[in-house]
């Protein structure tokens, strides 16, 4: 325990050194070319007031995608204040606004680029709280690409880490780990995440980890690395994600870990329960650690402001009781995210759950799967826990908390595989048995 102790604490420290020295790094980088690539798709990518697109797939785009924060984040990878260092942008993290006191990242990031930064009539603003670590591939390709280019690349890049995962599942035989991952998918808008550049950082960080798993699954097994593994996912969500559903890069890894790893019921539990842990600590310590490096060198009230956020992102919303009543009520919001196929789809996986379920328990081979079903739903239990303890927030951006509740899909399809699984050795076991008779 205490070896495992002084690895977390030196891999959060590294990290936290790490992240700071290549966020001042990328903020080094000219942002006059980015500005010039970002204006040159910045109607297009908006489309703000009344230009809505004439085809029905960019409309269904221009109605559904998430602008607000990708707006956000390409505003903060061209902002560059004259009289701030490259370290105080990288701890304040500027951002000039319209508004003074409620934000309008559209309409501010179009105006920005339209009156060529002159922003007399804008306010500025800071975003400390956050890391904003997506900054480092951001920033770079804006330099090389306009935003439209830097989006249809991000496209790509999610296209062959999926083909990557479904590649290297077949070849290890492992094809459920693939469909698991990949089926889960299907219930986070899919379309949207792939042609978003906020929606997007989870899922490519949830393919690396799972592709992560499939090839070095034996050593992190039989070396005891996975608690570190989960601490490292965490600590990577934290830095790159901003805010939206990060519990997938820990919900879906799980469930393809109880596919690629089988043992008794309660090894499987203490394991459920050490590699949520381990990413938990990576996660609040990794963000932790951005308050008290900005705190510690500049002074800037981050750690109170962060403190304060957190009390208002996780109070019971509308003053109705965490449990029975706002935490319901959220999950409620966040399920009415999901289109009606979608809850069609979530039916018809459920009834095919709940249907092998029973014929387990009738055919009593209940005892056969009980040790790997139990810790499914544990897992499945992950984004309501989620929900209720931070309950404002998924509340207030249910627009895109909702995805964490793939997990669930990706829980359902484990226990479906699982069981395929356990008939298949059984049939197996029943041909040898046959033959040596």
């Amino acid at each position: 325990m205490a070896k495992k102790i002084r690895n977390f604490a030196a891999i959060l420290a590294v990290s936290a050194v790490v992240g700071t020295i290549l966020l001042v790094l990328v903020f080094l980088l000219p942002v006059g070319p980015m500005r010039k690539n970002v204006e040159k798709s910045v109607g297009d990518m908006l489309k703000t007031g009344d230009e809505i697109p004439e085809d029905a797939f960019s409309q269904y785009l221009w109605k559904n995608r998430e602008t607000y924060t990708d707006a956000i984040m390409v505003q903060n990878a061209i902002e560059r204040l004259s009289d701030k260092n490259a370290y105080e942008h990288a701890m304040w993290m500027y951002h000039y606004d319209l508004e003074e006191d409620v934000w309008t990242p559209e309409d501010s990031l179009k105006s920005f680029c339209e009156s060529h930064e002159n922003v007399n009539n804008m306010y500025l603003h800071i975003y400390a709280r956050y890391w904003h670590g997506y900054l480092l591939y951001l920033k770079p390709l804006l330099l090389l690409f306009s935003w439209q280019h830097v989006v249809w690349l991000e496209l790509a890049v999610q296209i062959a880490l999926m083909i990557w995962v479904l590649a290297t599942a077949i070849q290890k035989q492992i094809a459920g780990v693939a469909v698991v991952t990949l089926g889960s998918f299907l219930f986070m808008k899919p379309v949207l995440v792939l042609v978003s550049l906020t929606m997007s950082v989870c899922w490519i960080l949830t393919l690396l980890a799972v592709e992560y798993m499939l090839l070095h699954h034996d050593r992190l097994h039989e070396k005891g690395q996975y608690p570190e593994f989960f601490l490292i996912v965490g600590i990577l969500t934290s830095y790159f994600d901003f805010l939206t559903y990060p519990v997938v890069t820990l919900g879906i890894p799980l469930c393809c870990y109880f596919l690629l790893e089988s043992d008794r019921l309660w090894n499987n539990i203490k394991r459920l329960t050490g590699f949520s842990v381990s990413w938990a600590i990576g996660y609040a310590g990794m963000w932790a650690a951005k308050w008290v490096i900005a705190d510690l060198t500049l002074h800037t009230g981050t750690i109170k402001d962060a403190i304060w956020s957190i009390i208002g992102r996780t109070e019971a919303i509308g003053g109705r009781p965490r449990m029975n009543g706002g935490g319901v009520y959220v999950i409620g919001l966040n399920l009415q995210e999901y289109p009606a196929y979608i809850g069609i789809a979530a039916g018809v996986l459920a009834a095919i759950a709940i249907g092998m379920l029973v014929m387990i328990i009738v055919t009593g081979k209940w005892k056969e799967i009980f040790a790997q079903l139990v810790p499914v739903v544990l897992t499945a239990a992950i984004p309501f826990v989620w929900i209720i303890a931070v309950q404002h927030h998924s509340a207030l951006h249910a627009r895109f908390t909702f995805r964490i509740l793939s997990v669930e899909a990706a829980a359902a399809i484990t226990f479906i595989v699982l069981n395929v699984k356990q008939a298949k050795k059984q049939q197996k076991s029943q041909k040898i048995l046959k033959k040596a008779q």
